[in-house]
């Protein structure tokens, strides 16, 4: 049986983004890029196969965090400071921010966290083993080909 956490939590942090994507048309392609291992994690838990899903579940979000604390993917502190902004009386947000970004990364920790516990309740197989590795290196191209692009907009 699949976890309805991981699908929700998922598909949630697809959905923020897709929706930041359209909120900032300049970086549609970019931010759509962006969603497709969550609409691909949310699609590999819908048709059940759990190892993978909540591997990916649990590395690709944290590895895409760490991208964006380091300035490869966009800024984390930055997104959080407009969340901020949008949510305290007084203070406006830029015309090319929006806040839908720091939920998008607070959706991402959650899935993490609902990943990390199907991961424990339904997948008999040792943490660090072939699936672990298999993932990482998925994520790892998706965060490398993320912050080239990321990169190179920002210099254009």
């Amino acid at each position: 049986m699949t976890d309805r956490y991981v699908f929700l939590t998922s598909f949630l942090t697809a959905v923020l983004i897709v929706a930041a994507a359209f909120a900032l048309n300049q970086f549609f392609f970019f931010e759509m890029a962006k969603s497709t291992i969550f609409v691909a994690i949310a699609v590999m838990v819908f048709y059940g196969d759990n190892r993978f899903s909540y591997m990916l579940g649990i590395i690709a979000p944290l590895l895409w965090l760490l991208t964006g604390v380091l300035g490869l993917g966009g800024s984390v502190f930055t997104d959080f400071r407009v969340l901020y902004d949008y949510l305290t009386p007084g203070h406006h947000v830029g015309l090319l921010q929006t806040p839908l970004h720091a939920l998008s990364y607070l959706a991402a920790l959650a899935l993490v966290v609902a990943s990390w516990r199907a991961w424990n309740k339904e997948v008999p197989e040792k943490f660090i083993g072939k699936t672990f590795w298999t993932c990482v290196a998925i994520s790892l191209v998706y965060a490398v080909v993320l912050s080239v692009w990321y990169l190179h907009a920002a210099q254009a």
